[in-house]
């Protein structure tokens, strides 16, 4: 069975889908990658560029040991019929594919959490030091406040309980 830290090592963020490289998902399957160019080839109708990626030569520069395809889990799971006898190794290999998938979306959510948290840490930090931040919520006087000043929905509710 393909572990999931096995795949993760090799699953490759293309296009904005966690893929598999042809090479790694043929290993995988005891396959050469020209076989699964050839299935792919064979049934063209049924493996769309969404889930079966042809890289361009501006990403294989980008990857090293670049692949022909790259295999989404969905593209990956296409292959179940097509593969006589591999359809064991298929089956054990989708869960570690999705549970790597899973792994580095957390890994891309958990980044965009932390680099909010340092924009906003650098805000807190120009306004101790007295620098004017753009976005920075407006100064509030301590004490009396006019009616004027008053949100909205506070001037609404005071009206109420005065006519009571």
């Amino acid at each position: 069975m393909a572990a999931p830290v096995e795949i993760l090592s090799r699953l490759l963020w293309i296009r904005d889908a966690a893929a598999l490289p042809d090479k790694a998902l043929a290993d995988q399957l005891g396959l050469e990658p020209r076989d699964l160019a050839a299935i792919i080839q064979a049934h063209p109708d049924r493996f769309p560029e969404t889930l079966v990626f042809h890289l361009t030569a501006e990403e294989r520069q980008r990857i090293p040991d670049a692949p022909v395809l790259a295999f989404t889990e969905a593209g990956a799971a296409l292959l179940t019929g097509l593969v006589p006898g591999h359809e064991p190794a298929l089956l054990t290999l989708l869960p570690a594919f999705a549970e790597a998938r899973h792994v580095i979306t957390a890994q891309a959510e958990l980044s965009l959490r932390v680099a909010a948290l340092e924009q906003k840490l650098d805000m807190v930090l120009k306004l101790i030091q007295g620098e004017e931040v753009e976005g920075a919520p407006k100064e509030r006087h301590i004490g009396f406040v006019t009616e004027e000043d008053l949100p909205k929905g506070l001037k609404t509710q005071q009206h109420g309980e005065k006519k009571r």
